[in-house]
């Protein structure tokens, strides 16, 4: 696929790049300190006051068990101050990867339109077993309170032969059921590694697995999943593709209603490296990023793309959180890094707006 090369040397923003969480601010920090970080507005909260607020979180690499620390920007992301964190309370040994925040933009179950969702992987520390797990907030992210576990795997490490870990949850609301996509390493040997999701109606009780991306050479291993509405209605999924023949490469599909993705179509490719994003402006416009700095643009619903230079580094899965304003927050947590790596990361934040 050809893309025309769009320069940014002169982007209009709002914010520089700012600094949410580092090794000053986070004790007891150690190794790379943070990876993988996430973002989100509210807009369906109650009480007005707390809509347009900006959250950050990540992985944070500690001495101890680890949590995720939840942070709030309420002056557009030009300073952030932590809130809460969301603790493992099921004693799985600590909130240890992959987190992702998600608002519910209507009534789920007994959970009001507004509430607030943290899923993330919970591990102990020898790493034997891996958890999907879900809390919520109904008090703007200032406590959190166990909600229910989507999947369950095995040793949360990417050599495992038997039954292996499950990762990256990914939520969204389709057809009023939350659904909850995620890789899945427990179909060894028929696939290293494949994408899949669960829908619940109430965010308790979740139904069977169906795959959505599972590539039909046993060694590949698409994974990362993220998925969005388009304004034709159509749903866009991407995510990495490793091992293929040998590649590593961010593809992206389409489904028509979000639930039926084709599992052994392995989409198109649209970027070198791994740990895309993507998003849709509200104004139409798919933005979708993988290791690099830049994101892919299109305005016509995923059939052209362009690539856009944007002022915040690459890194190791970028998230893109559209705003209300048509701006767009971009949460970054630094590139990959091991668990015991002696990277210091710090993770950033900046509201961006895409050139004219």
């Amino acid at each position: 696929m050809i893309y025309n090369q769009v320069s940014n040397t002169n982007t209009s923003t709002d914010n520089h790049i700012v600094t949410v969480a580092n090794r000053q601010n986070l004790p007891n920090s150690t190794g790379p300190v943070v990876l993988y970080g996430r973002g989100m507005v509210t807009t369906h909260q109650n009480d007005p006051a707390y809509n347009g607020r900006l959250y950050a979180t990540s992985e944070n690499y500690v001495t101890g068990e680890p949590s995720f620390k939840i942070f709030e920007s309420g002056d557009h992301g030009n300073t952030w101050n932590k809130v809460s964190e969301v603790k493992d309370t099921q004693n799985r040994g600590g909130m240890r990867y992959q987190p992702f925040l998600y608002e519910l933009p209507e009534r789920i179950g007994d959970m009001p339109a507004g509430t607030l969702i943290c899923a993330g992987n919970a591990i102990p520390k020898d790493l034997s077993t891996s958890s999907i797990d879900l809390y919520k907030s109904v008090d703007h992210g200032r406590s959190w309170t166990y909600l229910s576990t989507v999947a369950q795997g095995g040793k949360a490490t990417t050599t495992t032969t038997g039954n292996g870990p499950v990762w990256e949850p990914f939520l969204t609301v389709i057809d009023h059921k939350l659904v909850c996509y995620y890789s899945d390493e427990r179909d060894k040997p028929a696939h290293s590694q494949l994408l899949a999701h669960e829908t619940s109606t109430n965010g308790i009780n979740w139904s069977k697995e169906v795959q959505d991306v599972a590539d039909p050479d046993a060694k590949g291993r698409p994974g990362m999943a993220t998925v969005a509405k388009m304004a034709n209605g159509k749903y866009i999924m991407t995510y990495e593709v490793v091992g293929h023949n040998g590649g590593n490469y961010s593809a992206y599909k389409l489904s028509d209603d979000g639930f039926n993705w084709q599992p052994t179509n392995l989409g198109t490719k649209f970027a070198s490296g791994g740990s895309p994003y993507v998003t849709v402006l509200s104004d139409g416009t798919v933005v979708a990023n993988s290791t690099e700095s830049n994101v892919y643009v299109s305005k016509n619903d995923a059939k052209d793309w362009q690539s856009v230079d944007t002022p915040m580094p690459g890194a190791y899965s970028r998230s893109l959180t559209p705003l209300p304003n048509g701006q767009m927050l971009i949460v970054n947590g630094g590139g990959y890094a091991g668990p015991t790596s002696n990277a210091n990361h710090s993770l950033t934040s900046l509201v961006w707006k895409l050139p004219s």
